[in-house]
């Protein structure tokens, strides 16, 4: 799957879309673990957040300076605390800190010269497109969604 400008901007507005369906969800549903050991829908959807607002501060106006783009901060850490946060507070804050962040990149994504799309730059040694970058991210987002959208069905059944 090779990914475009426009297939990362339809992936972002049907994330906003999909995490919004998910009010319906009753509240065992969105604090229910997905399994043994494994966050709650909650938990999964908060820890989007933090990762959007690090793209969008530390990676997106940064692609081009010719220099390598900072490292992530500590995975764990960083999905630690989201988890957290989502445990505490209701799931409407937690939707729309979803949709206001994914929002701003998805406004941000649409700002980007299609040119760029194949333009190399540095993570770290890494050297990665916009294509390839987004393309983990949305992997990621769709392995979320799948988990989700597997024990729902399961418990709806």
């Amino acid at each position: 799957m090779t990914l475009n400008k426009e297939s990362t901007i339809a992936h972002f507005e049907h994330s906003i879309e999909w995490v919004q369906s998910l009010t319906e969800l009753t509240d065992k549903e969105w604090r229910r673990a997905i399994a043994d050991g494994k966050w709650s829908t909650a938990e999964i959807i908060a820890h989007f957040v933090p990762w959007d607002e690090f793209i969008l501060k530390a990676r997106l106006k940064e692609f081009w300076n010719d220099r390598p783009l900072p490292q992530a901060p500590d995975v764990h850490k960083m999905n630690q605390q989201s988890a957290e946060r989502a445990r505490k507070e209701e799931r409407s804050e937690t939707i729309g800190r979803f949709i206001a962040v994914r929002t701003k990149l998805l406004q941000e994504t649409k700002k980007i010269e299609a040119s760029r799309w194949t333009t190399p730059f540095l993570i770290g040694q890494t050297e990665l497109t916009l294509s390839s970058y987004f393309q983990g991210l949305i992997k990621h987002d769709l392995h979320h969604m799948e988990q989700i959208k597997k024990v729902l069905s399961t418990e709806r059944r």
